[in-house]
């Protein structure tokens, strides 16, 4: 069931929630509305039930892009709501307006920061490797200046991401070492979580909660690599005056 991965008091006198669903709250992928509906309201039924005292804001005041595996991001401003476009990142500084991203394995991160704005961030190899969160991070704090932190939740780990080594040198000439590893059945593989702290280092972003959970390993995440599903679970995040 959904659950809460952090709260973060800002210094703008915001607070800031992050979530992530799991498959009991539904598929979060699906484009047909009604459906959509429904597992908009069991992941909010949820987080409602296990954080008391918690309001989430109604479903027209959700976001969903239609993720592209690029760098784009969105601005979601006063009283509008994104449905559809092509991004991977959601900013904005509006209250009680909930950014969603879609995954399966890839990292799914949030920044806040402390003027009180918050991005969502869709991180797959291929938006790593075209700078998906530096230009999150770059827009975020050209408009909205302030120290930033990331929340990182469950994605594929190198236990279960096998990579071709030729690929795999590329990213380690790239982004380092670090970021090559191996699977549970000694295969090269690609450890995204390691790219995602290379890139947050340099951005200077604090690090302020990770969730290791890898999808491919644990059953209460859908995994497009060791199934080919076509689910998503969600990381959904939105700020409230305190």
């Amino acid at each position: 069931m959904a659950r809460v991965l952090a709260e973060r008091h800002l210094a703008s006198g915001h607070t800031a929630w992050v979530a992530m669903s799991e498959i009991t709250d539904g598929d979060m992928a699906i484009s047909d509305l009604k459906a959509r509906e429904k597992s908009i309201q069991e992941v909010s039924q949820s987080l409602v039930e296990h954080n008391a005292g918690l309001v989430i804001p109604p479903s027209q005041h959700w976001s969903f892009m239609t993720q592209v595996h690029g760098s784009k991001n969105i601005e979601v401003k006063e009283n509008e709501s994104v449905l559809g476009l092509e991004g991977d990142a959601l900013f904005t500084t509006q209250e009680k307006k909930v950014l969603t991203i879609q995954v399966a394995d890839c990292v799914p991160l949030a920044l806040t920061s402390d003027c009180g704005a918050i991005a969502v961030i869709h991180a797959g190899w291929k938006g790593l490797l075209n700078g998906v969160i530096e230009n999150a991070s770059e827009a975020l704090q050209k408009k909205f200046p302030g120290d930033q932190s990331a929340v990182i939740g469950p994605h594929i780990g190198p236990c279960c991401y096998e990579y071709g080594r030729k690929d795999l040198d590329s990213f380690i000439e790239i982004f380092g070492a670090s970021v090559a590893g191996v699977t549970d059945a000694s295969a090269d593989s690609l450890d995204l979580m390691a790219i995602v702290r290379v890139v947050l280092k340099e951005r200077g972003i604090e690090l302020s909660y990770r969730d290791d959970s890898c999808t491919s390993c644990d059953s209460k995440f859908w995994s497009y690599r060791s199934s080919g599903t076509q689910k998503r679970q969600s990381l959904l995040a939105w700020v409230e005056k305190n």
